[in-house]
């Protein structure tokens, strides 16, 4: 594991992030594994980018909660590249045709939009913006750090405990190249490693609330792909880690 940690670092830069990593690099099962088990460092990076960006702001401008909060967004999809929005777009407009699981799974490999798409993704970038709001001068900077953290320690989870919906795409060839179990136990190596970080940083009561409902909201969904889709697809681990970053900040609104 030690010697594919570059590459894996490199991987995860590569094909999760706008970081430019313009190289050719091997895809054997050793570095996949690795590009999966350093997800969580891709969202400390950016939340560690989004802490300090919020620092920055609230400490030497008077700017009001509302432009952090725009800002705090944008940023976040910048980083990404709007991979986990294009993601959420697709989901929507195959869930709501109301086809059988095979025309869903043909809908979201479509690259156009459509009106559920685009509604989708107005309701999910304006809740953002509404919750990041209400919360983005007063919470603590470590919960900013932890969120896309969080949301990738569950992408882990779910990646290596459901099946794929199709047998061709990305997400399908990486699920054929990887150990599962390896990358399952890292994900609950990092859970604990992290929950363990929130309790002595945010108090041990937030954190309980954070571990019951990204359980609860990590089994709902898990189990709500495999009735609909058939499994899990690049789109619908776009759309968790969309979702959970939602759950985790409407969490914050009610507990801070």
């Amino acid at each position: 594991m030690a010697k594919h940690i570059g590459i894996g670092l490199l991987l995860t830069l590569q094909f999760f992030s706008t970081f430019p990593v313009k190289k050719n690099l091997p895809m054997k099962k050793a570095q996949l594994n690795a590009m999966y088990i350093l997800l969580p460092m891709l969202g400390l990076l950016f939340g560690g980018i989004l802490a300090m960006t919020a620092l920055l702001i609230r400490e030497t401008t008077s700017s009001g909660s509302l432009l952090l909060a725009l800002i705090l967004v944008v940023l976040s999809l910048a980083l990404s590249g709007g991979l986990h929005m294009d993601g959420l777009a697709d989901v929507a407009d195959a869930f709501f045709s109301y086809k059988e699981k095979e025309k869903r799974l043909e809908i979201m490999g479509d690259p156009r939009i459509g009106a559920f798409g685009a509604m989708a993704l107005i309701v999910m970038i304006a809740g953002k913006l509404i919750i990041v709001s209400e919360t983005a001068l007063t919470v603590s900077l470590w919960m900013i750090l932890f969120i896309p953290t969080i949301s990738r320690i569950g992408l882990l989870l779910i990646f290596s405990s459901t099946q794929s919906a199709k047998s061709s795409g990305l997400a399908a060839f990486f699920q054929s190249k990887t150990d599962h179990r390896k990358i399952a136990r890292w994900g609950y190596l990092w859970f604990v490693l992290i929950m363990a970080a929130a309790a002595m940083m945010v108090g041990w009561q937030l954190t309980l609330v954070i571990i019951l409902s990204f359980t609860v909201a990590s089994l709902w969904y898990r189990n709500w792909c495999m009735k609909h889709f058939g499994g899990v697809t690049g789109d619908l681990f776009g759309t968790y880690i969309e979702g959970m970053e939602l759950l985790l900040w409407i969490l914050l609104l009610f507990f801070i």
